[in-house]
């Protein structure tokens, strides 16, 4: 990770950029799509800045880690968002980029947040009484973590099918909500704790889905989903539950022990460390899975996406630059942010990234 620029060498990588930005040529025409987002005075884009440094930090680390696998497919995955939004086009006060759209880059990971928190939020708050349900089992080490993921996707596939035919033969209660897949990583254990987290509209649904999980989980004399791991609590937000629902599937940041995990505020970063071996075991298992989904309702119908695709020509092109943490104009030099790299955060980013194989 690179040190954080000082205002000096800004300033002198900016007239070296002047020098040499009209050497390269710009295409004539080209094409953008989608809607873009404001250029002008808009606090998302230094929201952006940092999220590219540590994505950045996080794949490089990743790609380390697969390569020490002979994993080169993984390794191309990762590299794919590293190049994440290298090129920015503004046109008409508007930034326009390709996204790599995988779970690991925290800029599409909060893209993928927004969409969904505003496709299911219009239907959430006609619920009369939304609980937030948490299912859990015993944890597994690294070896046991696909497989374990893959029996609790059936299992739910088996409880929802259940009620269903019960709704349907005695009138019993009808479920519905909306399902998240998520994982913790305990570096102090080595343990690896997935769960689901699920909205219900009211209390009922949530005790009756739990009960109906422990029962899949503890027949037959095992004894894998416990009482109190199980957790149901009220939603007093609408919004914040649905943000709670809909994650990274795995924290980038984490405490080393999440159940010793203490109330932070805003900006503390003290003890939180990036497990990169966790996190690639957690996107491996979680790579053949939906991690969002509802269930028991459908949203009315919705518009048809268009590509609102355009050619246009008068237009700037911004390149990422790794040494400045910024977008630069290829043609004037300017910086897009003026990102400034909080100290805490390079600190973090220099010195708490584990790559430990195990």
């Amino acid at each position: 990770m690179v040190s954080h620029r000082l205002i000096q060498n800004k300033q002198f990588n900016t007239l070296a950029q002047d020098r040499t930005a009209n050497l390269t040529k710009k295409p004539k025409s080209l094409t953008i799509n989608g809607v873009g987002t404001d250029l002008i005075d808009n606090p998302s884009l230094l929201k952006r800045a940092n999220k590219k440094v540590i994505t950045n930090a996080l794949v490089m680390a990743l790609v380390d880690v697969s390569k020490e696998n002979d994993e080169i497919d993984w390794s191309k995955r990762y590299w794919n968002s590293f190049h994440c939004q290298n090129k920015l086009i503004s046109f008409d006060n508007k930034i326009y980029t390709d996204l790599c759209r995988n779970r690991w880059c925290a800029t599409c990971c909060g893209i993928r947040k927004a969409e969904l928190l505003n496709k299911y939020y219009p239907e959430l708050i006609k619920w009369e009484e939304p609980h937030l349900l948490t299912l859990t089992l015993k944890t597994v080490r690294a070896n046991k973590l696909e497989q374990r993921i893959d029996d609790m996707g059936k299992a739910f596939i088996r409880i929802k099918d259940r009620c269903n035919k019960r709704h349907q033969r005695t009138n019993a209660m009808r479920i519905k909500g909306i399902k998240s897949l998520e994982c913790n990583f305990n570096a102090v254990m080595r343990w690896y704790n997935p769960h689901f987290h699920i909205i219900t509209p009211n209390r009922q649904i949530a005790l009756y889905l739990k009960q109906e999980w422990k029962k899949e989980w503890n027949k037959n004399g095992a004894y894998m989903a416990s009482e109190n791991a199980q957790d149901v609590v009220k939603i007093k937000k609408v919004e914040s539950g649905l943000i709670e629902v809909i994650k990274y599937g795995a924290k980038m940041l984490s405490e080393p022990d999440p159940n010793k995990k203490r109330k932070r505020s805003k900006g503390d970063l003290d003890g939180l460390s990036l497990y990169a071996k966790g996190l690639h075991t957690i996107y491996k298992a979680f790579d053949s899975h939906q991690l969002f989904k509802s269930f028991g309702f459908t949203l009315p119908n919705e518009k048809k996406k268009t590509t609102n695709s355009r050619l246009i020509t008068e237009y700037d092109i911004w390149k990422y630059r790794i040494s400045d943490m910024d977008w630069v104009n290829t043609n004037t030099g300017n910086y897009l942010t003026d990102y400034e790299l909080d100290y805490k955060l390079d600190y973090l980013l220099k010195n708490s990234i584990d790559k430990v194989l195990f």
